[in-house]
C-alpha cells in the first residue's frame, strides 16, 4: 500500500495490526490470526466507513512513507478506559508506536 501512496487512518484499536503475531501462534498467518471477534471489529469498521484509506499524491510525502518517517496505518483514538493514551501507528519497516491520536 505504501509504495501506491496509500496511508490507512482509524484502524480499529482493539484489533492485531498486519504483520503483528498472535501470541498462540509460531508463525503468522495474516489475517487467519484474527479472533472472530476482531474479524467482527475489523468488519464494523469497514461497513460504517471509519476505517479510510488516503491516498498520497506527492513525491516528497511518498518518499517519507517508504522511508518510514511517517505511519502508513494509523490506528483509531484509544477509548477513554483505555490504559493507552495515544492510539497506534504502523511504519513500513513493521515498526509500531503508540504516537497517534491522543484518547477520546
Amino acid at each position: 500500500l505504501a509504495r501506491c501512496g496509500c496511508v490507512i487512518h482509524n484502524y480499529p484499536e482493539n484489533v492485531l495490526m498486519p504483520g503483528e503475531r498472535c501470541t498462540m501462534l509460531l508463525k503468522s498467518k495474516g489475517i487467519h490470526d484474527l479472533t472472530l471477534s476482531s474479524w467482527a471489529i475489523l468488519m464494523d469498521a469497514l461497513k460504517n466507513n471509519s476505517l479510510t484509506m488516503q491516498h498520497i499524491t506527492t513525491g516528497n510525502a511518498c518518499q517519507r512513507l517508504l522511508a518510514s518517517c511517517e505511519p502508513i496505518i494509523l490506528g483509531e483514538a484509544p477509548a477513554p478506559e483505555s490504559p493507552h493514551t495515544r492510539g497506534w501507528c504502523m511504519f513500513i519497516d513493521g515498526r509500531i508506536d503508540r504516537k497517534g491520536l491522543p484518547r477520546q
